[in-house]
C-alpha cells in the first residue's frame, strides 16, 4: 500500500483534511476579501470542502487540484451538494507539474497543508505567486514549531518544519507581507487527529485478513502517528493559515 492510499483511507472520510474548523475557513475568506466575481486556485484541495464553503458563502469561483483521484471524485460531489459546481471545478493532477495557460491568473492562490508539493514554505510561496493577478493574495496553511527547544529525536523527523519567525522572514524576503494569521487550536488538532485514528481503526476492523501486508502497514501507521501526536506533536507542533499579500 503506497502512502497516497493510506492518506485516502485515513483522511479521505474527513470533510476538511487539516486541523481547521468551518468558522476559521470562513473567517479567512472574509478577511481576505473573497467575493462574487473573484477567483481562487486551491492546490491540494482534498475533498473540496474549503473551496465549496468559500464559493457558497462568498460567491467566488475557481479551480481545485489534487493528486488523488478519489479525492477529486469526492470534491466534485461536495461541490454539487453545496450547489457551486457551476462555479468551481476540480482537476486530477500533480500540482507540481501543473502547466497553466499564460493568461491563467487568480485573485487567490491557496495551498493548505500542501507545501510538500514544492518542497517547503519558500518554494510554495514562489510557486503560488506565479498564479496571482495584480493585487492578489496567497493563503498558505502549514505546521510550525510552537517552541524553540524541541526534543532532538522528534525534531530530526520533521526537519522541514519552521518556526513562525522563520516563516515571517521568508514572506518578507520574497517581497510579501503577512496580513493575518489564524492558528489551529488544541481542540482543532485533537478533532483532526482523532478523526484520522477512527478512520484507521474502522478500516482495520473491516479487514478479514489480519496477516496481510496492507493490514500491518496501516496498523503500524496508526500506532506511529498516534504515538507521535501524544508524545510530542500536540505540545510542539502548531498549524496556521497565513494570509500573504504583496509588499506596497
Amino acid at each position: 500500500m503506497d502512502f497516497q492510499q493510506i492518506v485516502s483511507l485515513s483522511q479521505g472520510p474527513l470533510s476538511i483534511m487539516n486541523p481547521l474548523s468551518i468558522e476559521k475557513v470562513l473567517y479567512i475568506g472574509e478577511i481576505a476579501g473573497m467575493a462574487e466575481g473573484k477567483s481562487v486556485i486551491d492546490f491540494g484541495c482534498g475533498n473540496g470542502t474549503v473551496l465549496g464553503l468559500w464559493s457558497q458563502n462568498f460567491g467566488i469561483g475557481g479551480v481545485g487540484i489534487d493528486i488523488r483521484e478519489d479525492a477529486c471524485r469526492t470534491a466534485s460531489m461536495t461541490l454539487e451538494e453545496l450547489g457551486v459546481s457551476d462555479k468551481v471545478s476540480v482537476f486530477f493532477a500533480n500540482a507540481a507539474e501543473y502547466e497553466k495557460d499564460d493568461s491563467e491568473t487568480y485573485d487567490f492562490a491557496v495551498a493548505l497543508g500542501a507545501s510538500q508539493i514544492w518542497g517547503g514554505i519558500e518554494e510554495t510561496l514562489k510557486a503560488l505567486s506565479e498564479y496571482l493577478s495584480d493585487g492578489g493574495s496567497i493563503i498558505i496553511g502549514d505546521r510550525y514549531w510552537k517552541k524553540d527547544l524541541v526534543p532532538p529525536e522528534f525534531c530530526r523527523q520533521w526537519s522541514e518544519i519552521l518556526t513562525e519567525y522563520e516563516i515571517l522572514q521568508i514572506i518578507k524576503d520574497n517581497g510579501y507581507e503577512l496580513r493575518s494569521l489564524i492558528r489551529a487550536s488544541d481542540d482543532d488538532w485533537d478533532i483532526y487527529e482523532s478523526g484520522i485514528w477512527r478512520n484507521c481503526q474502522d478500516w482495520l476492523a473491516a479487514q478479514e485478513d489480519r496477516e496481510s501486508d496492507d493490514y500491518r502497514e496501516v496498523l503500524e501507521y496508526f500506532h506511529r502517528i498516534q504515538d507521535e501526536y501524544i508524545a510530542y506533536g500536540r505540545e510542539y507542533i502548531g498549524w496556521a493559515m497565513y494570509l500573504i499579500t504583496p509588499s506596497q
